[in-house]
C-alpha cells in the first residue's frame, strides 16, 4: 500500500486571482489552505512530493459548498470530468471517496490543475512551488506527474491521509 500524506500547514485569508484576461471575469478574494503532499511507499520511501492548495475556513462533508474536506482518510479512484487536468489525462480525473461518510458520496473532490484558492471549487490543486501567498505554481507538471505515478502503482494501491494545521 502506498501513502499520500496531506498535511495542511498555513492558511491565508483575502487571496486575489487576477482578472481573466480573456474573458474579463473579475473574481472574488477567498480564504486558502496551503498544503505538503508526500506519497511514500511501505518501506517509507519517498516517491513524490510536491504543495497542495485548497479553499480555506472549514472542512465540510456537505456536497456544493466550494469548502475543503475533512481531515481523515480517503481512497482514490478515477472517473471523468471537466476540471482542469493535463492534456493526456483529459477527461479521465482522479477523485477521492471514503465509506466514513455518506454524504462525502456527493462532494466529488478531485486532484486537479489550479493555481488560486479560486480554482479549487472544494477540490484538491497540486503544484511544485509554494508561491508564499497563499497560491501554488506549476500545477500542470505536479498533476501530470502524480498522475502517472498513480496510473503506474494502480489506483487501489493508494490511501490519502488528510491532516489539519497543527498547532
Amino acid at each position: 500500500m502506498l501513502t499520500i500524506i496531506l498535511q495542511r500547514t498555513k492558511e491565508y485569508d483575502n487571496i486575489q486571482k487576477p482578472p481573466n484576461a480573456k474573458t474579463g471575469r473579475v473574481y472574488k478574494t477567498e480564504p486558502s489552505t496551503i498544503g505538503e503532499l508526500v506519497v511514500t511507499d511501505e518501506s517509507g520511501a519517498q516517491l513524490f512530493k510536491c504543495f497542495t492548495c485548497e479553499n480555506g475556513g472549514p472542512s465540510t462533508d456537505t456536497p456544493n459548498q466550494d469548502k475543503r474536506i475533512v481531515a481523515r482518510t480517503y481512497q482514490l479512484y478515477w472517473t471523468e470530468s471537466s476540471v482542469a487536468l493535463p492534456k493526456e489525462w483529459k477527461p479521465k480525473c482522479l477523485s477521492t471517496y471514503t465509506d466514513e461518510r455518506k454524504e462525502h458520496k456527493g462532494r466529488r473532490i478531485h486532484i486537479h490543475i489550479g493555481n488560486y484558492p479560486q480554482d479549487t471549487e472544494g477540490c484538491i490543486l497540486l503544484g511544485y512551488a509554494d508561491n508564499g501567498n497563499g497560491t501554488i505554481g506549476s500545477s500542470t507538471d505536479a498533476v501530470k506527474n502524480f498522475y502517472d505515478l498513480v496510473q503506474k502503482h494502480g489506483v487501489e494501491n493508494f490511501r490519502l491521509e488528510v491532516r489539519e494545521i497543527q498547532a
